[in-house]
């Protein structure tokens, strides 16, 4: 999600607003209630103005972890269906959604669950929240429970390689606050807006809480076909590409959408957005921009065009037919999702942030959104990866060279709940950690190897794992034996351990 800034700091507000990195009304909230020192100043950091350590508890978390024996992640195959109707002047969204998935666990599935992202607690301090009503399972009504974030249907039978439907009616209402999901002066950003069925692997189901100060989010690629309906004059950017044009009726407006191979649905509104667009290895890239963003569009599409070309030549081939570039004023720097990643450009920026920031977001649409992982138990995999792609964008890489934190419990390889679980202190080592250490660490593993080795084997680890989940131990295990090196002792050394997700 964000760009870590190339020093490893500690800084005041002061001069964190003196530097322009921290604007808006993020820097009115720290204004007002005194210094706030967040690590390693973030070009794009996704970093929460509230306390770091008042992280929701995990709901369901006895449900949530059933010590499964399965090596296998599902349900598999998500076939999404959407129908929604979005009100501008409410800022909610009403309509239906269904999935189709296959039972693939090798074993009768008898309860689901889905995330609600929306329900967590710092979009409920600004008026947002999730329903969901009518729920049904393969045309059945079903028994449900919400709590917090998860979604509980108790009580189903799907056998094992069998397919099965859920359909339900939901409501959003979208916060007001400048976020990956709210709404700021005329623009809506929707990440995270929908229920969305949650991952069963080897640990259970995984519900686990919404973490502000970075990712939670796990999901398995699948396809999505989603109607919008709202008013005419929104411009509207999205995951995946609009099927043919909008139907019009009366001051209303019918928008689809589709999206193939892809873990999740993003959207952008903004009546004012004006469009940028570029081609490049037949991707077809669109900035969306508000006339106060105009000065870094070009910025952005000249960042869109060299990632995608870049990133293609050095880890695969970006898969998919088009990305979105979007212009926003959050309090963060950027954050990403499938085909979509949003800019946050509030005051003033400098070209080369905007470029760098634009490269970081793109960095992930290779890890987290072709190579998945599960950003809750293995935040490594794709922050320290999109952090070396940006490096590798800036011609920077050999400034990666931020330190372990002096505590040795912190691993790379650690969770997000060993980081939350120590507050304040355990946040900024998660930054320093996940964002600097781990991108040094795959250069310090690029030297070792060597160029031609280390782009070869990230080749091969595309490949593997492209639309799938990865975890630490595939990483590991498909540097090695791509390598020819017994590269034990260097991870050991970085810090990273397959004992912690196992």
């Amino acid at each position: 999600m964000r760009k870590p800034a190339k020093k490893a700091v500690t800084m005041t507000t002061a001069a964190l607003l003196a530097a322009g990195l921290f604007t808006g009304s993020a820097a009115a909230a720290a204004q007002g209630k005194g210094t706030i020192s967040p690590p390693h100043v973030l070009k794009g950091g996704y970093q929460p103005i509230q306390k770091y350590s008042q992280t929701p508890k995990a709901p369901f978390q006895s449900l949530s972890k059933q010590n499964s024996r399965l090596n296998v992640m599902g349900p598999s195959k998500p076939s999404y269906k959407m129908n929604v109707f979005y009100d501008t002047a409410k800022h909610q969204i009403c309509g239906k959604l269904s999935v189709k998935f296959k039972n693939n666990l090798k074993e009768n599935l008898n309860e689901l669950y889905f995330n609600l992202w929306g329900n967590a607690d710092m979009f409920a301090e600004n008026g947002g929240s999730m329903d969901v009503s009518n729920v049904k399972v393969d045309g059945k009504r079903a028994v449900y429970n919400v709590d917090g974030t998860a979604l509980h249907i108790p009580s189903v039978k799907i056998k094992k390689d069998k397919s099965a439907s859920v359909s339900m009616n939901f409501t959003v209402k979208v916060p007001e606050q400048q976020d990956r999901f709210g709404w700021f002066k005329n623009t809506v950003s929707l990440g995270n807006w929908f229920p969305i069925l949650a991952v069963y692997d080897k640990e259970g189901w995984n519900v686990d809480p919404y973490f502000h100060a970075g990712e939670s989010f796990y999901s398995l690629t699948g396809d999505y076909d989603v109607t919008v309906t709202t008013d005419k004059n929104q411009v509207i950017a999205a995951s995946g590409t609009e099927a043919g044009k909008p139907q019009t009726n009366g001051n209303l407006a019918v928008h689809r959408y589709k999206a193939h191979d892809v873990r999740d649905f993003a959207m952008e509104m903004d009546p004012t957005y004006k469009v940028k667009k570029g081609m490049v290895n037949n991707v077809k890239i669109n900035v969306y921009y508000t006339a106060e963003q105009a000065a870094y569009a070009d910025s952005m599409l000249q960042s869109g065009l060299k990632s995608i070309d870049l990133f293609s030549d050095h880890f695969g081939t970006y898969p998919w037919p088009e990305l979105d570039i979007v212009g926003m004023e959050g309090w963060f720097g950027g954050m990403e999702y499938p085909q979509l990643v949003m800019i946050s450009i509030a005051g003033q920026r400098s070209q080369e942030w905007v470029k760098s920031v634009t490269a970081h977001e793109i960095g992930h649409q290779w890890f987290y959104g072709i190579i998945g992982d599960n950003e809750y138990d293995e935040p490594w995999l794709d922050e320290s990866f999109a952090t070396f792609s940006a490096a590798l964008y800036d011609n920077e890489l050999n400034q990666l060279t931020t330190p372990a934190v002096p505590n040795k419990n912190y691993h790379l390889s650690s969770p997000v709940s060993t980081f939350t679980a120590d507050g304040d202190s355990g946040i900024n080592a998660y930054y320093q950690m996940i964002y600097g250490y781990g991108s040094r660490t795959l250069n310090d593993l690029r030297l070792k190897v060597g160029d031609k080795a280390f782009y070869s084997a990230m080749k091969a680890y595309f490949k593997e794992k492209k639309f799938g989940v990865t975890t630490t131990k595939d990483f590991v295990t498909i540097m090695e034996r791509e390598t020819g090196k017994d590269l034990g002792e260097f991870f050991k050394d970085h810090r990273v351990y397959v004992s912690d997700q196992e």
